[in-house]
C-alpha cells in the first residue's frame, strides 16, 4: 500500500463510515441502493449456487440482479485498458448505463479521479475497491464515498 493511498482512506474514513450504511444520505434513491444493495448483509438465494463466495463477488451479483433491465458495462482491466474500455463506454453510454470499474484505488486511480469529474457522469459511487456510475440526467450530479 503506497503512502498517497493511505493518506487518502485516512482522510475518508469518516465520511465513509457514516455513508456505508446510508446515513446522510438524502436521496431515497442512492440511500436504497447503498442499503439494500450495495452493503446488504444478509445473505441473498442464490450465493452458493452461483459459488460467489467472497464479498466483492457478492456484491457485483446483487448490483447486476438489481439494474439487470438496464445495460451494465464492467471495466475490470488496469491502466490502459481500463481507460480505453471507460472512454469507449462513455461515448456509447445511454441515460439509464451503469459503468461498474474496479480498482479504483489502485492501479485505476486517475482514471477513477477524471469519471467522477467528468459532466457526462451524474452520480458516481466510491466503495473503495470498486466504483459505480450512472448517466441518469435527471438527477443531481452528486460522488458518494462509501
Amino acid at each position: 500500500m503506497n503512502l498517497r493511498r493511505t493518506i487518502h482512506l485516512l482522510v475518508t474514513a469518516p465520511t465513509r463510515a457514516i455513508h456505508r450504511r446510508g446515513f446522510g444520505v438524502q436521496s431515497p434513491w442512492a440511500y436504497e441502493l447503498i442499503r439494500d444493495v450495495l452493503f446488504e448483509c444478509l445473505p441473498y438465494y442464490a450465493y452458493q449456487e452461483q459459488h460467489l463466495n467472497t464479498p466483492q463477488q457478492q456484491q457485483l451479483f446483487r448490483i447486476r440482479n438489481h439494474f439487470r433491465q438496464q445495460p451494465i458495462i464492467i471495466i475490470d482491466g488496469k491502466g490502459q485498458q481500463a481507460a480505453q474500455g471507460c472512454e469507449e463506454a462513455m461515448r456509447s453510454h445511454t441515460s439509464d448505463t451503469i459503468l461498474v470499474i474496479e480498482h479504483i484505488h489502485n492501479e485505476n486511480a486517475t482514471l477513477w479521479g477524471h469519471i467522477v469529474h467528468d459532466p457526462r457522469t451524474i452520480v458516481t459511487f466510491d466503495m473503495g475497491h470498486r466504483g459505480l456510475v450512472t448517466f441518469d440526467s435527471k438527477r443531481v450530479k452528486q460522488n458518494y464515498l462509501l
